[in-house]
Formats: structure tokens, C-alpha cells, sequence
């Protein structure tokens, strides 16, 4: 008899935190994408003779995608946000059975989202980058 435990997930359990903000409204779908800017660890290299070399890869720039109702509160938050000259913190956690967070320290909104208008409520997109990116799967305690 298999002894696995598959795990739950709940998405209420996930937060996105930019400065001492706590990020809410979420559309359905994706709402939270956490990707580092360019995702190859090593980058290879054959020589002349098929000797194969690696360099470990020192971008570790990433983001924080998310998207949120149009009637989010949290838009509101992050359009003052976006032109702090200050990076902030941005933190991503999943408290689900199976745990994950990211963490980047310099984080900044990059650009000015998308707006529509239709006659059902839109979704806004927003984009938060980082010089450091630090996802990490935790295991269950």
C-alpha cells in the first residue's frame, strides 16, 4: 500500500507581500507567476573535440507576476508604489501541504500595467522585478 501523501493545495494559502503591503484582489486563473529573468542555472559550452564545460549562471535577475480584479484595493496601492525610487521587498509564499516561497530584497514595478474597461470586470496585470530572485520548495515539517 502506497505510504505517499499526494498533499492539498489551497490557494488562500498563497500571499504576495510588496514592502509591508499585503497584496490582495486576485483574479481567477494564474494569479501568481514567480520566474527567474533568464532560467538556465549553467550555461554550456563543446569545444573544438566535444569537451563540454559549464559556467554557473550569474544572472539571478527574476519576477513576480500577479494578477488582480480590476476592483482590487491593492491597484491603488501599487500604482503610488511604482514610482518609489526606493526598491522594496517582495515576498511569495504558499502555505499549502507542499510549501514554496521567493524572496527578492530590490524589487520595483517596472512598468505601467494594461487598463481595460468591458462590460464584465478586467483583470490587471502587474509585474514587479527583482536583481535577486530566491524561489525555494520547503519541505513539509
Amino acid at each position: 500500500m502506497p505510504s505517499s501523501f499526494l498533499g492539498t493545495y489551497d490557494p488562500k494559502q498563497v500571499t504576495l507581500m510588496f514592502g509591508i503591503y499585503m497584496i490582495t484582489g486576485y483574479a481567477d486563473g494564474t494569479f501568481i507567476k514567480v520566474a527567474r529573468a533568464d532560467k538556465e542555472l549553467y550555461k554550456k559550452h563543446v569545444g573544438a573535440r566535444g569537451e563540454v564545460s559549464r559556467t554557473k549562471n550569474p544572472n539571478v535577475m527574476g519576477s513576480f507576476t500577479f494578477t488582480l480584479k480590476q476592483t482590487s484595493p491593492s491597484n491603488a496601492i501599487l500604482d503610488i508604489l511604482k514610482n518609489s525610487a526606493v526598491p522594496l521587498p517582495c515576498v511569495v509564499t504558499d502555505n499549502s501541504d507542499v510549501k514554496f516561497g521567493a524572496l527578492g530584497v530590490n524589487c520595483w514595478i517596472d512598468s505601467q500595467p494594461d487598463i481595460e474597461r468591458a462590460m464584465e470586470e478586467s483583470k490587471i496585470e502587474w509585474i514587479i522585478w527583482t536583481d535577486e530572485i530566491l524561489p525555494n520548495h520547503v519541505p513539509a515539517v
